[in-house]
């Protein structure tokens, strides 16, 4: 480059001019100037051509398409029924009684399938509705509004005592918002739900713990920590008022084990914090009671998990005290047996 080739550089682009073409620059209105030897040009984003994308063809999916699966399942429905048909066809000619027998059986077995299916929508349509609950909850818990929370309320008072109802109402007052009515039910009727179902927890985990301390072999130990986590987990959803069926269950396990396996670092690290036990308690433990130990932190850690997500407000405050007060519970009792063995 020679010395009467200059560049420039500005919000613009860096242009490389030479001497005789910068007199013509300064002629330049809003396009550009020449500070010294550099033509500094602006250049506003509207000038600048947008490169324009490629056409996509929208391809229209039919929400009839079937993939092969739901073909396989058709296919094998309409078998089924035509092969009942023709049972009915054939059985009605040889013999009443025969035909008879065959329709009560094929009656009954239709009965119990739209019973089963019946019972499962309307499952997962109350889970569904618990969802729902829970995200107003989160919403109403922000909220200086007056007036919404008591029609939130009114499906959940349905599950408690009608004398601690009645109290609950009577505390209420024409001025409390939104917030403050919810934060009196937490504090009221759901502390005492709370509370029970804590006693659930730890009556389980202590369960867990002894079922594994006493137990010889390793597949007993994990068939006894499955069971009763199934069972507590049975147990705290039907105690917030879910009443699970084959789908719902499913899909409350999924929510269970999202929440159990991705839990986030932050929370993983309390958890541990809260379960963790001295050097010296544990070796004060034999090595089966610290096996039954750690079955009793999985579920007490199972039960909690599944009271966050079976209760109708989103937070549960002090999880990591409550954890730690149901491990300590647990500690003590597998040290009882120690000592008595």
């Amino acid at each position: 480059m020679t010395d009467q080739t200059k560049s420039y550089q500005g919000s613009g682009r860096r242009l490389n001019i030479d001497a005789e073409s910068q007199n013509e620059s300064q002629h330049l209105g809003g396009e550009g100037k020449v500070l010294g030897n550099e033509l500094v040009v602006s250049e506003s984003l509207d000038t600048v051509p947008e490169p324009e994308l490629p056409k996509i063809e929208r391809i229209y999916e039919s929400p009839w398409r079937f993939g092969f699966k739901q073909s396989f399942l058709l296919a094998l429905l309409i078998l089924i029924i035509v092969e009942a048909a023709l049972t009915l066809i054939e059985s009605y000619e040889q013999n009443i009684l025969l035909f008879s027998l065959y329709t009560t059986v094929l009656s009954l077995g239709l009965l119990a399938l739209f019973k089963f299916l019946f019972s499962e929508v309307i499952a997962l349509s109350k889970l569904k509705q618990h969802q729902q609950i829970k995200h107003d909850a989160q919403r109403l818990l922000q909220s200086d509004q007056i007036g919404e929370a008591r029609a939130w309320l009114a499906p959940l008072l349905k599950a408690h005592p009608e004398q601690k109802v009645a109290a609950f109402e009577e505390a209420l007052q024409p001025h409390h918002t939104d917030k403050e009515v919810i934060t009196l039910y937490e504090k009221t009727l759901l502390r005492g739900q709370d509370a029970e179902a804590k006693k659930l927890i730890q009556e389980h985990a202590t369960t867990s713990a002894l079922l594994v301390a006493l137990s010889p072999l390793a597949l007993v130990d994990m068939l006894a920590v499955l069971w009763r986590g199934v069972v507590l987990v049975e147990k705290i959803s039907k105690h917030y008022g879910i009443r699970l069926a084959y789908r719902s269950r499913i899909t409350l396990y999924k929510m269970l084990l999202k929440q159990m396996v991705f839990v986030g670092a932050s929370e993983l690290v309390s958890d541990l914090a809260a379960t963790s036990v001295g050097a010296e308690l544990l070796g004060k433990l034999s090595t089966r009671s610290a096996q039954g130990l750690s079955a009793g932190i999985f579920t007490a850690r199972l039960g909690y998990k599944a009271m966050e997500l079976c209760r109708p407000l989103p937070r549960l405050e002090h999880k990591q005290s409550l954890l730690k007060s149901a491990i300590s519970s647990v500690v003590d009792v597998l040290l009882k047996r120690s000592k008595k063995d």
